[in-house]
């Protein structure tokens, strides 16, 4: 069992120290999970519905559902029409037909327009009901007729009919609807019942909250099918630039979809939808796995340096990944589940689902990948002619310019930061539904036409609750709401309001002969009662109950952002705290006040889910380095990107909303991933013995290059969704990748610089990378160079292993133009041999070897530098080197022939260009 388990699980791992999967069963593991994912994913439920991103225990949810026990849905779809020939009898009848036909679609509550509108008119002994537009008598009057008696109307007027007799409208009412499929199903059914009546050519738009929900339900269907699988070529093509082979290229996009698919899946088994905010999760998912690739692939091309064994290759790429990619996990996944603090259902969703998928890659890549790599990709990789290799030569100068003039970097960024802050104060937290869209986009065109025509399309419900049953059946009491009305009318943001008030007055005014004087209240609680009894319609029982104790006033506004809808919430509640309806009970609620309580829930959870982040991230980074110090240094490169962030926000005027909420905690995971990457290698590397520059430099151009690599991928990805026609897209991708180059930034400049100043060491680079020069020994003394060094005997392997284990070194070759020129190719090949016999011994971690660019005594080239004694030599050839290797490497025995002075380029020696750039 145990040899079955070593082979077909873990597989031959030889002398690896990190255990493999079998490559049968990785692949296999990876076919599960694709067949797994798939039979879910064909059950992924779309929904942008404005329901389902309100807590269900917000107060104006509460008060929705209370009003939906009393009262029919505020929401409505406002269907235009357009023609001069609108109040003829054929358009009528036609209008009247497609009227009766909706009304028996299962979504439909009612249909109004003007042909099946109540009219109260008054008889000779009373009143009556009728409809305004009355089909079966259309022969008996004109059409200019008809348009007077609408226009005459107290209600049609700015609701189905225009003032100017050019537009009338239908308004169909839904039955509450939970999800934006019905709202979808309902207006195709609007749309293929009017093409059935004839009214296609006199059809001018759509407006309302159904019409909102379905343009972004299309425009999230639309930006999934083009940008996901535009994300995943990108994403491949920059990864085969930066590798150099295809190979790597198709595990990628396995990897990829390893990642996004069960995360799709996961949405589906938990009865999550698909909606505005988790769209974003495919692209985001495909461009992390890029991101994480890189940074182990990376780690297989510096492994391809120092051996050729596929085996050693991998093992070595394992070492110095895992332990940064699962603190990766830790941290990006913190700042995702921070998002559970913002109380905005699909936001939080998006949280949740993000840090699996983060979960997710860490399995793929650090599992799954490499037992795959090892059995079919055995191939040595490109390392200079690879785009991951032009990018440790970029990160390397970037990191030495830091450190050569670290205060200054320092005090340029302070400067830039003091600059931008006017900026950052001109955030505004707003959601404008509309602003999703293109002024030109149809949604804008007809919403725009409609309000010109008629009123506006944003509802607020004033909810009137009475002390007892029959409470509304008291003059006194409508006169108050009548007060209110009047008040409302002064509002510029209202463009109408109705109540059982305007019934009532229609009742009397009626009854008393349509005479102008008579449309008030009527004068005595016993006469409204009579009123009450005598009415047979059912327009009233929409604004009052059956029990006379809740009422309601629907009102209009031409307004539509969240900051301005609140605005006006805010006047009527100042106006009701001045002057309060005596007895009454009153609370605003409908659409407009759902939409105005997005500001406070994403001012909220702006601040708790930041908070909770960068208290996590910074815990986490704690106990990674076990020092605050650490942390603290590691953190403050990462909130420069989201400060540069909101300055952009207040720069462009691109407002906080249910979309941007999302970017911080986003961005603040991600770059957090590179600094650990560069942070453990620099720690690595000072534990190694080296000094605080060289850890510095040497961190740069190992994991800079795949920070470099890993932030291209990304930037280009988001930016690609710039290019969406929805907003709320377009300013995902521009603010993410405006604050990755920003991360990006601060990463590589103020990094190295807080780095060097902080380490307790002379900030200038010469002393800090242990390059002054040395005293030359006085003439005359024993250690003087020109001493004869003892008789030369070459120690074989097998007498190797009787003497003591040599303590760890680390030898720096040479390779600027000088030492290439000199021999320095000779130089590495041999100690190259001598690795190889001591991997064989199993004594591979005494010798570390890295190639440089110029060390600086090109006089002397080619030259080799020893730590921790800090010994340079040369001239050296293979007897040279050999000697080196005897007597130094095996023996502990500086040569001091060979001996030269460790010193800085000068001009004479090297150009600028060549001053130490380090590859390894």
């Amino acid at each position: 069992m145990k040899r079955f388990i070593a082979r077909w699980v873990y597989g031959r791992t030889g002398r690896m120290q990190h255990r493999l999967l079998s490559w049968p069963l990785a692949l296999l593991s990876v076919l599960a999970i694709h067949a797994v994912s798939a039979y879910f994913v064909v059950g992924l439920r779309f929904n942008n519905a404005p329901e389902i991103y309100y807590p269900p225990d917000a107060p104006a949810v509460q008060l929705r559902d209370a009003l939906r026990r009393d009262f029919p849905s505020d929401e409505a779809l406002t269907v235009l029409f357009h023609g001069e020939d609108v109040y003829s009898a054929e358009f009528l009848r036609r209008l009247d037909a497609l009227v009766a036909q909706l009304e028996g679609h299962p979504l439909v509550d009612r249909v109004s327009a003007v042909t099946n509108l109540e009219r109260i008119s008054g008889t000779a002994d009373g009143f009556v009901v009728e409809p305004l537009i009355d089909v079966s008598r259309l022969l008996g009057s004109t059409a200019a007729q008809r348009q007077t008696r609408v226009l005459g109307d107290r209600f049609a007027p700015g609701t189905l009919a225009s003032r100017d007799g050019a537009y009338l409208a239908m308004v169909v009412r839904p039955k509450p609807l939970q999800e934006s499929g019905q709202r979808l199903a309902l207006k195709v059914a609007v749309a293929a019942t009017i093409n059935e009546a004839g009214l296609r050519p006199y059809y001018a738009g759509d407006a309302g909250p159904v019409t909102m929900d379905v343009a972004q339900l299309a425009s999230i269907l639309q930006d999934s099918i083009r940008f996901v699988p535009l994300t995943v070529v990108i994403g491949l093509a920059l990864l085969a630039w930066v590798v150099g082979r295809w190979r790597p290229v198709a595990i990628g996009a396995i990897a990829m979809s390893s990642v996004v698919l069960p995360v799709l899946a996961a949405l589906v088994a938990s009865g999550q939808p698909y909606t505005m905010a988790t769209a974003i999760l495919p692209s985001l998912l495909a461009a992390y796995t890029v991101a994480t690739l890189l940074h182990f692939y990376a780690g297989v091309q510096r492994a391809q340096r120092a051996t050729s064994s596929r085996d050693a290759i991998i093992d070595q790429a394992l070492a110095e990944t895992r332990k940064p990619s699962a603190f990766n996990v830790l941290t990006t996944g913190a700042g995702l589940l921070s998002l559970l603090l913002v109380p905005i259902p699909p936001i939080q969703v998006f949280g949740v689902a993000g840090a699996f998928g983060t979960a997710m890659v860490f399995v793929v890549v650090q599992v799954l990948v490499p037992p795959i790599l090892r059995r079919w990709d055995g191939k040595p990789w490109p390392l200079r002619a690879s785009g991951m290799g032009r990018l440790g030569h970029v990160a390397r100068r970037l990191a030495l310019w830091s450190v050569r003039w670290p205060k200054t970097v320092v005090v340029a960024l302070a400067a830039i930061v003091a600059a931008l802050f006017p900026w950052t104060q001109k955030v505004a937290v707003e959601t404008d539904m509309l602003a999703f869209f293109s002024p030109t986009h149809p949604i804008n065109v007809d919403t725009r036409r409609i309000e010109s025509a008629l009123s506006g399309v944003t509802t607020l419900e004033i909810s009137v609750r009475g002390p007892q049953r029959d409470a509304f059946q008291r003059v006194e009491n409508l006169r108050q709401i009548r007060r209110l009305q009047d008040w409302l009318a002064s509002l510029p943001e209202v463009d109408r309001s109705v109540s059982m008030v305007d019934l009532v007055e229609e009742m009397h005014w009626a009854m008393n002969r349509e005479r102008p004087a008579f449309r008030t209240l009527p004068p005595s609680d016993r006469l409204l009662r009579q009123y009450l009894l005598v009415y047979d319609g059912r327009d009233l029982y929409e604004l009052v109950n059956r029990e006379f104790d809740h009422a309601r006033i629907v009102v209009n506004l031409n307004v539509h952002g969240t900051a301005e809808i609140r605005q006006s919430i805010e006047r009527i509640r100042a106006y009701l705290a001045r002057e309060p309806l005596s007895g009454l009970a009153v609370d605003i609620g409908g659409y407009g006040r759902l939409l105005s309580d997005q500001v406070e829930l994403l001012v909220e959870g702006q601040i708790h889910s930041f908070a909770g982040a960068f208290g996590q991230i910074f815990l986490f980074m704690a106990l990674l380095w076990r020092s605050l110090k650490a942390s603290a240094l590691c953190m403050a490169p990462n909130l420069a990107p989201l400060y540069f962030l909101f300055a952009l926000m207040g720069a462009t005027g691109i407002h906080l909303d249910s979309a941007t909420v999302m970017i911080a905690s986003v961005v603040l995971g991600i770059t957090v991933d590179d600094t650990i990457h560069l942070y453990h290698g620099y720690q690595q590397r000072l534990h190694r013995g080296l000094s605080p520059l060289w850890s510095i430099v040497r961190s740069y151009e190992a994991s800079g290059r795949a920070v470099l690599a890993t932030t291209a991928v990304l930037v280009t990805q988001f930016g690609l969704l710039m290019t969406s026609d929805f907003i709320p897209t377009a300013n995902f991708g521009l603010m993410t990748a405006v604050a990755l180059l920003a991360g990006l930034a601060f990463e590589v400049l103020l990094l190295p610089a807080l780095l060097l100043l902080t380490s307790g060491l002379p900030w200038s680079w010469r002393s800090a990378l242990g390059l002054r020069r040395k005293p030359s020994p006085s003439r005359g003394s024993p250690t003087t160079l020109q001493d004869k060094a003892p008789a030369f005997a070459v120690t074989t392997p097998n007498e190797l292993t009787d003497t003591v284990v040599p303590p760890r070194r680390r030898v720096l070759v040479c390779h600027g133009d000088a030492c290439k020129q000199a021999g320095a190719t000779d130089v590495w090949r041999l100690l190259r041999e001598e690795k190889a016999k001591l991997v064989r011994l199993g004594l591979d971690e005494t010798l570390q070897l890295t190639k440089t660019s110029c060390l600086g005594p090109c006089r002397h080239a080619p030259v080799v530098q020893i730590y921790p004694e800090d010994v340079c030599y040369g001239p050296l050839d293979e007897a040279g080197t050999a000697q080196i290797i005897e007597r130094h490497l095996r023996r502990g025995q500086p040569v001091a022939n060979l001996v030269v002075p460790a010193s800085t380029p000068t001009k004479e020696d090297a150009p600028r260009s060549e001053r130490p750039d380090i590859t390894w």
